[in-house]
């Protein structure tokens, strides 16, 4: 994915995505993300099931992110933090920040 396309899906699509499988941002959260189920297309609505395995396999991607990347991405689009906030939680300059938030 490209870096637009991945801002976009956690700016709009994952919200839609989660209330299909019925979860929130915070399973998806590295310590969570391993206790979810994924729920095959025999046992539940097709939909249900494309949204759960598209929301586990964004969190996985996120857990396997740099230790940085991975608090971007947590901080950011999971916990919805102010990018102020997590730029000086960081310490790094504004420029510094998105360069690596890209």
């Amino acid at each position: 994915m490209e870096t637009d396309e991945v801002k976009d899906f956690f700016k709009h699509d994952l919200d839609h995505l989660l209330a299909l499988w019925n979860r929130h941002r915070r399973d998806l959260l590295a310590d969570n993300v391993d206790q979810l189920p994924v729920l095959t297309e025999e046992r539940t609505d097709e939909d249900i099931a494309y949204a759960g395995k598209i929301t586990w396999a964004a969190g996985k991607a996120i857990q396997v992110c740099s230790v940085k990347s991975r608090k971007i991405l947590t901080d950011a689009y999971l916990k919805r933090q102010l990018d102020k906030k997590i730029m000086v939680e960081m310490g790094y300059s504004q420029a510094r920040y998105y360069q690596l938030k890209k």
